[in-house]
């Protein structure tokens, strides 16, 4: 109850504050954990450094324990040193989708993981030098005047691509994924099904992106989101679970966004 008091009293920028150190915990957690359970999909992206199976299956779990441990890092003393870090971190594992052959749409559709620490990365550019590099990073330190404007930009653009790219990986990939997810709410996995959910998805991306302030646009996309990706585990198996908190940015955005419109006004 203390916890929920403090919320409601907090201020919209200690709200936003929290909300982008949470996506990242929620996305770098999320990851993190398929490679300590060794996720066998992992094996395509290790391929294209030509790393053999032994030592791919080494390296998962390393890789996985260090996720979990940036997430924490930058939930409880962020700083931007790890900024940095998640930034490229983020950026660079979802690239390795496409280098591995899984196609364009696989890197925008996760713009969720990479638009977070980019979003705080700009909005704690001009810090104190003293906190540049160490030291941890509080909302007080942040000129939210100078930066927001550019800060919503980022995250719009995020939304969009996310919207976008999950929506291609139906229209232009038919993915098995979401066609075992639409097979599994009634909608059917014909493909003239899948193409009609990849284009509404594609068409809602462009209204986030070019009507962003719409009544009710930003909770109608926050529970959708949830309520899409809340089907890896329902759909599939207990442990998918972690696909849904990996996600944890897709859900972020658009609490972020909410909170943003409601207390800047549109110039």
């Amino acid at each position: 109850m203390r916890s929920i008091a403090i919320w409601r009293y907090a201020s919209a920028e200690e709200r936003i504050f929290f909300l982008l150190r949470f996506g990242i915990l929620g996305c770098f957690v999320g990851h993190g954990a398929w490679g300590l359970i060794g996720k066998e999909s992992w094996l395509a992206f290790f391929n294209v450094f030509y790393f053999p199976e032994s030592i791919s299956r080494i390296a998962m779990p390393i890789v996985g324990l260090m996720d979990i441990t940036v997430g924490l890092v930058l939930f409880f003393a962020p700083t931007r040193k790890w900024l940095w870090w998640a930034a490229f971190w983020t950026l660079f594992t979802a690239m390795l989708r496409p280098s591995a052959g899984m196609g364009m749409s696989e890197f925008f559709e996760r713009a969720g993981n990479y638009g977070v620490p980019l979003a705080m990365l700009y909005l704690t550019a001009s810090i104190q030098p003293r906190l540049q590099f160490a030291g941890s990073i509080n909302f007080q330190d942040i000129q939210w005047e100078k930066y927001h404007l550019g800060f919503e930009r980022i995250l719009r653009w995020s939304l969009f691509l996310l919207l976008a790219g999950h929506g291609g990986l139906a229209f232009f990939n038919e993915h098995p994924v979401i066609t075992k997810h639409l097979d599994f709410i009634g909608w059917g996995a014909s493909r003239s099904n899948i193409m009609i959910f990849g284009a509404f998805e594609m068409m809602l991306a462009l209204v986030v992106l070019l009507r962003p302030r719409i009544a009710g646009l930003m909770v109608f996309v926050l529970l959708y989101k949830i309520f899409t990706e809340s089907l890896h585990p329902i759909a599939g198996h207990s442990r998918d679970v972690f696909e849904t908190i990996e996600r944890m940015g897709d859900y972020v955005i658009p609490l972020i966004l909410i909170a943003y419109y409601a207390h800047f006004p549109k110039r």
